[in-house]
């Protein structure tokens, strides 16, 4: 298929105008070309038009935006209610790299600059921040408006086949190939995303594109994604969620990996918001041990004396079996798992359980025992973990410290953070600091040569 051009109207919006031989053409000349458009490509390209350059935004897929619009469940968790310190701290390894591009576009600017787009925001559970219609289509169209807005060229069926730099007496500038012909731009922004849901469109070709200039990529692995287990008995578990379970991975050398939040039981595992986050630490000892024990507590971290205490108290309740009681606090499928755990018979008189038995069953109710063997892999994740390696970028601008002229943004850095809005609030802040160091470099070089 041909490469196309235009100013999509919609969140399904096919462009309309064909472009011809791009070598030679008025329209294969830029000042920036942005590879990618998802959140973080749109968000550049915006914030370069806006800034005055001539951009090119140029998609693989027939239409920009499509892992937005399946984002949060096709609702788009647009960021959240944490101040950028706190953020940054939850993000984790790296999180300090994101402080330039919070300054930037961060919490409170990130709402005004969509409500600036038409796309109004609402926050429901005091910490999630959502557009009011919680649909994802919603923020796409807000984006794709303002590039039409703008004037942004967008070229969508375009895959690019390499990127090189060339230099001249003025500066150079960067060749983008593709099938047909090629783009000329002063400026390149790689936001081409990473692996994780390539239905959508994603394929890390980004990696290559970084690799081209020097860039070294860091080991990649599926994150936000749920996860399979050995023991088959979650899947008799299913209808029931877990608020508040805690999840600890059962290695010495890696006791700190945990994770607290709301669990969903499968046929094959686990899933849930809890699962997501920690997934990001699971990925990568899969790859290493084959296998990863962890062990849960599914009672809202209540601890051995906790259960110590709650059971001298049923026992001078009327007599029930120990099942019974157990289903007070949890559900009763899982009861009867943490009974057959325990080699507890979960008909017996909670009065006539022996202490032995009582200890054990606590035990497991305070650290049940689950070994995770797998994944749902990239079909399944919502982001990647891994990627251009983050020593080689200016994070004050996200400019390459190899190449003048190439930024990267969003997913194909090596950063990644949990779930509830921290992954979509990267991306667009990262696109809209890229952009604005587009902008001051060109303003720098002009100044040069006034």
């Amino acid at each position: 298929m041909k490469p196309q051009a235009s100013a999509p109207r919609g969140p399904t919006a096919e462009s309309a105008i064909v472009l011809g031989e791009m070598p030679g053409t008025p329209d294969s000349a830029a000042d920036v070309l942005i590879i990618g458009g998802g959140a973080s490509g749109m968000v550049a390209a915006i914030r370069a038009a806006r800034l005055g350059r001539r951009t090119i935004l140029v998609e693989k897929s027939p239409s920009l935006g499509r892992k937005l619009l399946a984002s949060g469940g096709q609702r788009c968790n647009l960021s959240n209610t944490l101040d950028t310190d706190q953020f940054m701290e939850r993000v984790g390894r790296e999180g300090r790299f994101m402080g330039p591009a919070l300054a930037e576009l961060g919490g409170p600017k990130l709402r005004e600059f969509f409500h600036g787009i038409g796309v109004q925001t609402v926050v429901l559970d005091g910490f999630r921040v959502w557009p009011e219609t919680r649909k994802s289509a919603t923020v796409l169209a807000g984006l794709m408006g303002e590039l039409e807005r703008l004037a942004v060229e967008v070229v969508t069926n375009c895959e690019v086949q390499s990127t090189v730099h060339e230099s001249t007496e003025d500066g150079g500038h960067f060749v983008i190939r593709y099938p047909l012909g090629e783009f000329r731009a002063r400026q390149l922004v790689i936001a081409t995303g990473g692996l994780a849901l390539p239905k959508s469109g994603a394929s890390g070709g980004g990696y290559a594109f970084a690799e081209s200039f020097g860039h070294k990529v860091t080991a990649r692995h599926p994150a936000g994604v749920p996860v399979v287990t050995a023991e088959d008995w979650p899947g008799r578990c299913t209808a029931h969620t877990i608020g508040k379970a805690h999840l600890q991975v059962d290695m010495k050398k890696h006791a700190k990996v945990a994770r607290t939040g709301d669990l969903i039981f499968t046929k094959s595992g686990l899933r849930g918001p809890v699962v997501l986050d920690i997934s990001r630490e699971l990925s990568p000892l899969l790859e290493r041990y084959g296998e990863v024990p962890i062990v849960m507590n599914l009672c809202g971290g209540r601890t051995q004396e906790d259960w110590q205490l709650l059971f001298k108290e049923w026992r001078t309740a009327p007599v029930r079996p120990v099942i019974e009681w157990l289903e007070e606090e949890l559900p009763l499928e899982v009861a009867e798992v943490i009974c057959e755990l325990s080699d507890v018979d979960p008909t017996t008189l909670l009065q006539k359980l022996p202490g032995e038995a009582k200890d054990t069953l606590i035990r497991t109710l305070v650290k049940t025992p689950l070994t995770i063997t797998g994944h749902t892999g990239y079909d399944g994740a919502f982001v990647t973990r891994g990627g251009a390696r983050l020593k080689d970028v200016r994070p004050e601008t996200l400019e390459s410290k190899l190449q003048p002229g190439l930024y990267l943004c969003g997913e194909v850095l090596d950063l990644d953070g949990p779930c509830g809005g921290f992954n979509l609030q990267w991306a667009f802040a990262s696109g809209y600091l890229a952009g604005s160091g587009l902008g001051l470099a060109a303003a720098s070089e002009a100044s040069k040569k006034s």
